[in-house]
């Protein structure tokens, strides 16, 4: 076991010096800052603008709307309410989902294939 002394009126030091210490931690400051930011732009942005759309689209809903699931599901919007809405998915067979499990939502008219035609025409 080697016991470092240090004679009177020395300070004993480890060799780098305050001056290295402080540049390190503003190294690693903007290092901590570009990462952070990086976070934000790549994965915290583009989710907000996901949430957005989604109420957009939710909130723009109404009776007639041809809606798929994400489950894959594809029906008419026959009643909405609060939290759920009703969709028919065939001659008799209706389901109630809840509005978070929209996908997307198909206006009367693509959903009748009429966009298409507008679309060539011009």
């Amino acid at each position: 076991m080697w016991i470092a002394y240090a004679a009177p009126g020395e300070v004993p030091s480890s060799g780098g010096g305050t001056t290295a210490a402080s540049g390190g931690f503003m190294g690693l400051l903007i290092w901590l800052l570009i990462i952070g930011a990086m976070f934000y732009f790549l994965l915290i942005m583009p989710q907000r603008k996901r949430d957005r759309d989604f109420k957009r689209m939710i909130s723009a809903l109404k009776r007639g709307d041809t809606v798929i699931t994400i489950g894959g599901i594809v029906g008419k919007v026959i009643d909405i309410k609060n939290d759920t809405v009703k969709i028919k998915v065939a001659n008799t067979t209706e389901l109630e989902i809840t509005k978070r499990a929209i996908g997307s939502v198909i206006g009367k008219k693509e959903a009748r294939g009429e966009s298409n035609k507008e679309e060539e025409k011009k």
